[in-house]
């Protein structure tokens, strides 16, 4: 695969930057990404949906006086999450700045919330609101930032932790999955952050601290004791070992490799530890330092750069609400992670299931299928999906002969070819082939969809 095409799919969802970064360099490529405001405004559908869980019971009630039950609201929470996510879609593939999406996406998976749990869909924006503002600054910072989101305290029901009962998922998974890693805690460190959550509950914009239910007693948290809030233990973890090296390890595994090595985890970690947390120049030296190294294979792809990458190389125009289906599928559902511990990645990319999946969807948008179309818009007639159409066109630059166009084509789409593959290759589109003749075109789109089938094209 060409270098600036891999570097393309790592730091965005497509191909599509590789001209850019050809062009910039990758370095000045990764600075200009990484320095871009990026703005996030609320779309409309989320301005006017409940903007707390008193006001979504309220539309119940009121509906209810209407004669539209409770099951009609909950279709219309259900179609605003697919408006949701398509929205999150589309500024991913829409973006000048992929790199950012792709972060904010990483740390979406890090800070799982979901909107089935959640049901406030304005709370949701909130939480992706928080990830965009810090994704790039503190990361301490963001961490607190999060602990204090609506969204973050329903998901683990922190609501419920108060004094007198304490309830320790948020305290768990805060030391678990956000700071530190399984085993870099013991039981005691549970007890007493969630001893410094209690009280923290739902507020305006984002959770605050209800005093007559807060618990007001000494908690001991890794060796030190006070009085402590949640901010307090914040702190004190970041001052532990490990908390550095865990970030670096889920980073590379997002970005670059389904199993870095160790000495990957060290360096960067030890990046981000002497930047006192900020995130900025870490993520700057992994970038760069990755992509400078012709290093293919290491990853399975994503169900979401596979999908994009089709889009992108075909010329298709996104149907994010269909997309927001089939990502599903393939399970990746975005803001809707199967448990706290969000998307495995690596081998869990590619089941039997997901493979076929990807297998049927190109072979769908290429070759066409019509009872396979009737079956999607039969599922999704409910959520305005509009017409089901593709049109795929590939823009080949050299079309000399069969093999400029299977060069071509190879190069951007997979990182090694084989000889197996080679003779089918040749079958496909034989040494004698004429770009000229009347269904050219569709013999290469052929070529395409066998190359997008093959287990090297799941790999970046």
């Amino acid at each position: 695969m060409d270098n600036n095409c891999l570097n393309s799919l790592q730091l965005g969802f497509s191909s599509k930057q590789a001209m850019d970064i050809q062009k910039k360099g990758i370095s000045n490529y990764i600075n200009e990404q990484l320095n871009a405001k990026v703005s996030l405004n609320p779309p409309d559908f989320i301005i006017n949906s409940p903007k707390n869980l008193k006001e979504l019971q309220a539309l119940k009630k009121e509906a209810d006086k209407g004669g539209k039950t409770v099951e009609n609201i909950a279709k219309d929470l259900i179609k605003l999450s697919f408006d949701w996510k398509a929205f999150i879609l589309k500024r991913c593939y829409q973006s000048d700045f992929p790199l950012r999406e792709k972060i904010n996406l990483f740390f979406q998976n890090h800070f799982v919330v979901t909107l089935q749990s959640v049901k406030v869909p304005y709370w949701i924006f909130k939480h992706y609101e928080i990830l965009n503002n810090y994704s790039l600054g503190n990361y301490k910072t963001l961490v607190k930032e999060m602990v204090y989101s609506n969204a973050m305290i329903k998901y683990l029901d922190n609501q419920q932790n108060r004094k007198g009962n304490i309830n320790e998922n948020l305290g768990r998974e805060l030391l678990e999955l956000f700071a530190l890693g399984e085993g870099n805690y013991t039981e005691n460190d549970i007890k007493n952050t969630a001893l410094a959550l209690a009280g923290l509950t739902f507020g305006e914009e984002k959770g605050q601290y209800r005093p007559f239910l807060k618990d007001n007693s000494t908690k001991t948290v890794f060796g030190k004791s006070g009085n402590f809030i949640i901010d307090d233990v914040i702190d004190i973890i970041f001052e532990q070992k490990n908390t550095p090296y865990f970030l670096a390890e889920k980073a590379l595994k997002w970005f670059f490799y389904d199993n870095p090595s160790k000495d990957l985890i060290v360096k960067y970690g030890d990046i981000l530890k002497n930047n006192q947390f900020e995130l900025k120049p870490f993520f700057n030296k992994m970038f760069t330092d990755e992509c400078l190294i012709n290093q293919s294979g290491n990853q399975i792809k994503n169900p979401l750069i596979y999908l994009f990458q089709i889009h992108n190389d075909l010329n298709l125009n996104p149907n994010y609400k269909l997309l927001v289906f089939i990502l599903k599928n393939q399970a990746m559902d975005i803001y809707d992670q199967p448990n706290v511990k969000g998307w495995k990645g690596g081998k869990d990319w590619l089941t039997s299931q997901i493979y076929a999946d990807r297998n049927q969807f190109i072979d769908f948008i290429i070759s066409g299928n019509k009872k396979y179309e009737k079956i999607l818009n039969k599922r999704l007639e409910k959520f305005d999906i509009g017409v089901i159409d593709f049109n795929p066109v590939l823009n080949i630059k050299n079309k000399t002969n069969a093999k400029s166009i299977l060069d071509e084509l190879t190069q951007k789409m997979i990182f090694e070819v084989n000889g197996e593959m080679q003779l089918e290759l040749n079958q496909l589109l034989k040494y004698d082939f004429d770009p000229k003749q009347e269904n050219a075109d569709k013999n290469i789109l052929r070529v395409y969809q066998y190359l997008a089938k093959s287990p090297e094209f799941q790999i970046i």
